[in-house]
């Protein structure tokens, strides 16, 4: 198994871990939060052999080892349990990018990309069933919870580079972390269609948020951001569009 997928499995498993030791909760919360642990985890688990169109809450509840109508009183759709494997995987991937070395916060920005394109590498079946949902056939909620948590992420990130001198004090960061999200929503339905590989996923989404940066970026930053841009210019002249 690779390094980004062990080490985000590793964090799920511990967080499951910890959710069935919560020894604060009462009797009987205690016996509702591990049942909403347990169908959570068996959806994601699900999720990652059979895929989202192969997901029923019968199904869940069998590998949940509870009945359906438990899952409906807790949860009530079966987009209500995707948000939940959306926010447990997002989770992960924060730490996982909290944990990655980095020069500074645009170099963070670009270590975060790489990391993502790593995961959708080890793990295609996941990411590809996750991701394959159009928004006017998603669950209001459920579109929300995959939309604005992203959008949150990428604001942080976003802001501390402006916190490190590296954007000007006119880049807004909750603007630029929309149009970031849609840059990264654009070439990942790429992705996820086969129309790309996973390093060209990278490359593309890279050299997308460079140049919306770029646009607000201090001398400091420019310095930083202009070789990037270059690189990933002739990156991708070079590769073309190569499928999965």
């Amino acid at each position: 198994m690779k390094k980004y997928m062990r080490l985000k499995l590793m964090l799920i498993d511990g967080e499951r871990k910890m959710d069935a030791a919560a020894k604060e909760l009462s009797r009987r919360d205690l016996g509702k939060k591990e049942r909403r642990t347990r169908i959570v985890n068996a959806a994601y688990d699900l999720l990652r052999e059979a895929g989202v169109d192969a997901l029923s809450v019968i199904k869940v509840a069998e590998r949940a080892r509870v009945s359906p109508a438990t899952v409906y009183n807790l949860f009530g759709t079966k987009g209500a349990i995707l948000a939940h494997v959306f926010d447990q995987d997002l989770k992960a991937f924060t730490t996982v990018v909290g944990r990655a070395r980095a020069a500074d916060a645009l170099d963070h920005i670009f270590k975060a990309i790489s990391i993502a394109a790593g995961l959708y590498k080890e793990d295609p079946g996941f990411y590809r069933a996750i991701m394959h949902m159009r928004p006017n056939q998603a669950d209001p909620d459920l579109y929300a919870a995959m939309r604005a948590p992203r959008i949150e992420f990428w604001r942080g990130m976003i802001q501390k580079a402006g916190e490190e001198g590296l954007l000007r004090r006119d880049a807004n960061s909750g603007v630029l972390s929309v149009l970031a999200t849609q840059i990264a929503s654009g070439v990942l339905a790429e992705w996820v269609s086969g129309v790309i590989s996973a390093d060209q996923l990278e490359r593309e989404t890279s050299y997308g948020f460079a140049v919306i940066l770029m646009q607000y970026a201090t001398s400091k930053g420019a310095k930083k951001l202009a070789p990037r841009v270059a690189a990933l210019e002739k990156a991708l002249a070079q590769t073309g569009r190569r499928r999965a």
